[in-house]
């Protein structure tokens, strides 16, 4: 794939300049500071040191006051409780978070995931009747509700009330007895970027400073860490926060069951990164909301005991493993129907549709695709004779727009700018999927066809040191507003080169009589030859081997140097 480079302005070189001289820093690391906000000695130790006291005040939050009443009436008088969650990583950590949380308060709770196969996304009719029939008065969402305006009536009109703890758009609020979240119309508060677990959070924060104990949530800010991670939410202010203090508890104590999935995933807890987050533990947790029984990841966040975790972890392990073989099956299948497409014509979308495809990887699936075709695509499955499909964007392209203008062919749909579901019947399929394509082809503007890859800076490498990787590290936690750092390094002579695995491209690169190690996975077809000089985009690792450290670029990109 080709990409366009895109390297970062200097907006106030001497702004750089003083950083860097006040705080002792080299330029390039005052560079990135200056990039991410960070312009003052005083905001870089708050960005280096981040502290739980700086946190927001959780009753910035609009309706948390009417939240925070209504929830201790419901600790006073003995009510039972129900935590509904999302069977998503963020919804099942915050599930397991209010359900410990109001367990620990001394109240009767219990909670609830819905099947995504049966019931779908968000709050279901059959999810609300579960809660009656246990005799609970009082529903608590996490990371969904704020669209389940008929269920949630539904349950007020059998005596369920309910606290939405949500983060996600909707034009139209629910009749529930409050609805936190931060993106809401009319809401102040000053982080509009929390995740699902990150609002219950500040729920349970607010209850507890109502009830002078403000720091028991705390406990749970490992819970939160791994949410926020997993839903890709930019990580400043708040969220960095959070993480960091979540990953510090990890670090030091796990709970038993982060610690069983952390051991099955050959993670060491005190090294944990966002990126092993995302990629190795999140889609662990995923699985048994895609494939089975979501309830499971709950079971194992909630238990104290490590064998049941460690059980527990292992059926994750394996319908993750599961999981894995559907994917690469439905990618190859995806493949095949996308090059078909592209060989009838250069069309903007790609709209793939097999019955027999799993509900469950789709989404997943449709992330793959959009990453080696890149176009806004949209991955269909048949269930009990209707169609429902996952979308996936390209950056800059609003997805949910376009399936928006197609809503007259669509049972239902929702979602966001980057990513949306939607259902469709049967008989609607082909005229949905030209005109998908006649409204991508009207709004898609050309320069977003080719993917950019954001620079932060032109890094000599002979500026490699522990002390420069060192302060390279302070940056973490990566994620969303706040990437690994990407540089660039020009005319490097290339020393050796091999494919390893049958797609991945090793090199060496000198500058100075200094070899470096470099990696570009799943390269493709390789054009380069030894001698040749190579302009290289790239993010910088630190390996240990033998009791060695050393330091190798992950590559993005290439050129031959000009």
């Amino acid at each position: 794939m080709i990409y366009k480079w895109k390297i970062s302005e200097i907006s106030d070189s001497q702004r750089i300049t003083d950083l860097a001289r006040e705080a002792g820093i080299h330029e390039i690391i005052a560079q990135l500071l200056v990039n991410r906000g960070a312009d003052s000695p005083e905001k870089m130790k708050k960005f280096f040191h981040p502290s739980l006291d700086d946190q927001h005040d959780p009753f910035l939050m609009s309706g948390m006051d009417i939240a925070v009443k209504r929830a201790i009436a419901a600790l006073e008088r003995d009510e039972k409780i129900i935590v509904y969650g999302d069977y998503d990583v963020d919804g099942t950590t915050g599930a397991a978070l209010l359900y410990m949380f109001f367990r620990e308060l001394g109240a009767d709770v219990d909670y609830y995931i819905p099947d995504r196969l049966k019931e779908g996304y968000g709050i279901s009719i059959t999810g609300v009747n579960y809660a009656l029939n246990n005799g609970c008065t009082l529903m608590v969402s996490v990371d969904c509700g704020v669209a389940a305006s008929t269920e949630i009536s539904y349950g007020k009109s059998r005596g369920i009330e309910t606290i939405v703890c949500d983060h996600h758009e909707v034009e139209t609020l629910p009749d529930a007895v409050a609805v936190l979240d931060p993106i809401k119309p009319g809401c102040n508060y000053p982080f509009k970027y929390l995740s699902g677990c990150g609002v219950a959070y500040k729920f349970a924060k607010a209850i507890s400073i109502q009830l002078s104990k403000p720091a028991l949530p705390d406990s749970y800010l490992d819970l939160v860490a791994i949410a926020a991670a997993a839903d890709v939410v930019p990580l400043i202010d708040e969220n960095r926060i959070l993480v960091q203090a979540g990953f510090k508890a990890i670090a030091e104590q796990p709970r038993a069951g982060i610690k069983a999935l952390l051991k099955t995933s050959h993670v060491d807890q005190r090294k944990l990164t966002t990126g092993q987050i995302s990629f190795i533990v999140a889609p662990k947790i995923n699985a048994v909301g895609r494939l089975g029984d979501a309830r499971r990841a709950v079971e194992l966040l909630v238990t104290d005991n490590e064998e049941v975790a460690e059980d527990f972890a292992q059926v994750l392990e394996n319908e993750n493993t599961h999981r894995r073989m559907l994917d690469e099956r439905t990618f190859i299948e995806a493949q095949e129907l996308a090059n078909e497409l592209s060989l009838n014509g250069n069309r903007n979308s790609l709209v793939l549709h097999k019955a027999s495809w799993h509900p469950g990887v789709i989404g997943i699936v449709a992330a793959r695709i959009v990453e080696q075709y890149y176009r806004p695509t949209i991955m269909l499955a048949t269930n009990d004779g209707v169609i429902k499909g996952s979308a996936r964007s390209i950056a800059g392209y609003d997805i949910f727009e376009a399936i928006k203008a197609c809503s007259d062919l669509l049972i239902q749909f929702g979602g966001h700018k980057y990513a949306a579901g939607l259902s469709l019947d049967p008989k609607n399929l082909e005229q949905f999927v030209e005109k998908f394509e006649y409204v991508v082809s009207s709004t898609l503007d050309d320069e977003l066809k080719t993917p950019v890859i954001e620079i932060d800076a032109v890094l000599d490498l002979n500026t490699i040191n522990g002390e420069f990787m060192s302060m390279l590290k302070q940056f973490e936690p990566f994620g969303p507003q706040n990437p690994r750092p990407t540089f660039l390094s020009q005319n490097l002579f290339l020393s050796d080169a091999r494919i390893l695995n049958g797609s991945h491209l090793k090199m060496k690169v000198k500058v100075n009589g200094v070899t470096y190690d470099a990696i570009k996975f799943r390269n493709g077809e390789t054009n380069v030859r030894v001698g040749d000089r190579l302009d290289i985009v790239y993010s910088l690792e630190e390996n240990h081997y033998a009791g060695n450290i050393y330091y190798q670029l992950q590559v993005k990109d290439y050129k031959k140097s000009k």
